[in-house]
């Protein structure tokens, strides 16, 4: 029987035998290799995400396609692949379709599931189900180790998908961390200028050497975006900091008119928003989430030795509860299945 590591109540988890899966319609079953923790992972490991309980975590992972269900080709057998999280009608290829997916919304399919988050188990266990149209092969090229970064690279990409730059701008990102130093990588891929915020020098120094042009601590923000901006602020900031007072700084760092990118999911509610100055100096807000995974495969084949050292440490699935305490401090953690 496979093995699961099951989030039990908040801070617990529990690694027991569960039934084999079965693929229903449109669904595949992978034998999931390596699985990555991310800070949803960990928002709803401490209850700050609340889902019901017992849940599997885990969405950003790599494996290999053991068994299709029905009207799914059969070539995907046998493949190793990552998935996109969001699970609906079009990656079911269910018919009717919701108005969402009709609409060409499909990420907010108004019957999806969301891998290891949503009404769907994930990946920290030795078989996951996905829906086929999520699955995206790995290049021979990109070890599936690294290719557990596919997911939240996508969600970087995805930031500039909604806020669109044209290469002259500048930015700040706030949180260089798992998710915020990719951003910081794909926006120098744009050609653009970064400025990334940490109150952690050693997160500093990796934004510089991902390429930002500047880094600093909180403290320090305001003053260095103004001087390199002709007092004006930043074009857009993107705050991946985890922390739902993040958008309080973003604001502040932000030119008028300009962009404030969210990406903070960590469940809870922003203690205050200054609204006055959301409208006076007519800001936008953009949420932003998943993103394009070809996209993300291709960066992962070009800048491969590069990212891969973004990972920090590995554990085997039955030190889950240690991993995810450990991820918490630590850049990215990623449990080894097999």
């Amino acid at each position: 029987m496979p093995r699961i590591a099951q989030l039990t109540e908040p801070g617990k988890i529990q690694i027991q035998d569960s039934p084999s899966l079965r693929a229903g319609l449109g669904e595949v079953i992978i034998q999931v290799k390596h699985a990555g923790i991310c800070g949803t992972d960990l928002a709803l490991f401490h209850g700050d995400y609340p889902v019901p309980l017992p849940h599997v975590c885990g969405h950003e992972f790599t494996g290999t396609v053991k068994q299709v269900g029905d009207r799914v080709n059969t070539q995907w057998t046998g493949k190793t692949v990552t998935a996109e999280i969001n699970n609906t009608c079009i990656a079911y290829n269910r018919q009717p379709l919701c108005s969402a997916c009709r609409k060409g919304l499909p990420s907010h399919c108004l019957e999806r599931t969301v891998t290891g988050i949503i009404q769907h188990p994930g990946a920290f266990a030795e078989e996951v189900a996905v829906a086929a149209g999520t699955l995206h092969e790995i290049p021979d090229c990109v070890d599936p180790l690294t290719a557990t970064l596919a997911e939240p690279l996508a969600a970087a990409l995805q930031t500039f998908n909604m806020s669109p730059i044209t290469g002259e701008e500048t930015i700040v990102v706030l949180g260089p961390g798992r998710l915020g130093i990719l951003v910081v990588f794909v926006a120098v891929l744009m050609g653009v200028k970064v400025l990334a915020v940490s109150r952690n020098k050693a997160k500093q120094d990796r934004a510089l050497d991902f390429g930002a042009t500047w880094a600093c601590s909180p403290d320090e923000a305001e003053v260095l975006i103004k001087k390199n901006t002709e007092g004006l602020g930043a074009d857009l900031v993107v705050d991946t900091t985890g922390n739902p007072d993040g958008i309080t700084q973003a604001l502040k760092l932000v030119r008028p008119r300009g962009t404030v990118c969210c990406k903070t999911t960590c469940g809870l509610p922003a203690s205050g928003l200054d609204m006055t100055k959301l409208v006076v100096d007519e800001v936008n807000l953009q949420g932003s989430r998943c993103g394009p995974f070809e996209p993300a495969l291709e960066i992962l084949k070009t800048h491969h030795d590069k990212l891969k050292n973004l990972i920090t440490s590995t554990r085997s699935l039955n030190d889950t509860q240690q991993a995810l305490k450990s991820a918490s401090k630590e850049n990215k953690v990623v449990i080894n299945i097999e």
